[in-house]
């Protein structure tokens, strides 16, 4: 893995998209907001006038977005959508008719007849409900207008997802060279344990033994490289790192399986911090741990 620089199709679960469209008179505003979740929810807050439309609007996100809490709103204004009843002409007229017709007949002789318009709505049939737009113009522009609310946070989360993936590359990067100094360190700890061992041992024999036995020295030398050999650690964690490279520069955002990688990354720093009998290599794995805990957090938003 070289450089910093990457081409990602990293998204971020994180986004906000908003859309509006109006036709002949009606209004549809849409709003779709995210936020991250290990699966994909859908909420909606919807106009009563849409919610038929409910199931519908959930397939087109599920096609759009994979992971990620996603809420959706939706409102309905304009033209008819009011959906205030009309009045039927022809029946409150008929009333009127009546009304008329009973007075020259001879009833109410001599009284001022006052109709009031408020009392006459409410005669049966006078007011009718409104049939509010027509069910397949009203979806195709909702679904239209709910598609390019989405097209709008996807483009959002993937701007952020570009960056994430910009700083995702770098701390990996880091770890590689971090891992690169403990593995040059690596020969050079069992050089200095084998010095100090003979040391002591010199040491602590000297009046009881002229010379301590090469074969001694060296059995407990090639024990404790064995107790201490990172070798296969640092081949794990280079592989790992290899392939969150590769996760990175996916055409799709990848965000499970980068989980995944940091999660083994971080345990081969584990192993390779519990093995090492050696500060310098202590603090590398210090460092290399710290770096995987802020890329935990950044991966843990990408879709």
């Amino acid at each position: 893995m070289t450089g910093s620089k990457s081409m990602t199709g990293l998204q971020s679960m994180t986004g906000h998209g908003r859309a509006q469209q109006i036709e002949e008179g009606l209004s549809i505003d849409a709003e779709v907001r995210s936020v991250n979740n290990r699966f994909l929810k859908v909420t909606f807050k919807l106009h009563e006038s849409l919610a038929f439309l409910e199931n519908q609007i959930e397939g087109l996100v599920r096609e759009k977005v994979r992971r990620g809490s996603v809420h959706v709103t939706l409102r309905l204004s304009g033209g008819s959508a009011a959906m205030a009843n009309k009045v039927s002409e022809s029946t409150l007229k008929s009333y009127l008719d009546q009304v008329r017709s009973g007075v020259g007949n001879g009833y109410g002789s001599g009284y001022t007849i006052v109709v009031e318009l408020g009392s006459a709505l409410q005669l049966p049939g006078v007011l009718l409900p409104n049939p509010g737009p027509e069910p397949e113009k009203l979806t195709a522009l909702t679904l239209s207008t709910i598609g390019q609310a989405l097209d709008n946070l996807n483009r959002m989360r993937q701007i952020e997802g570009e960056q994430m993936g910009k700083e995702l590359t770098e701390s990996a990067a880091k770890v590689r060279a971090i891992s690169d100094q403990i593995e040059a360190r690596a020969p050079n700890v069992l050089i200095d344990y084998r010095k100090r061992l003979e040391s002591r041992v010199r040491s602590a024999l000297a009046e009881m033994i002229p010379t301590v036995g090469e074969i001694d020295v060296l059995r407990e030398v090639v024990q404790f490289s064995d107790r201490c050999d990172i070798r296969e650690e640092i081949v794990r964690l280079h592989s790992h790192l290899e392939q969150f490279h590769s996760a990175l520069s996916d055409k799709e955002s990848q965000g499970r399986r980068l989980d995944f990688l940091i999660q083994e990354i971080a345990r081969e720093a584990n192993t390779i911090g519990a093995k090492a009998n050696d500060a310098t290599i202590a603090h590398g794995v210090v460092s290399i741990k710290t770096t995987i805990e802020q890329m935990r957090e950044l991966v843990q938003n990408v879709e």
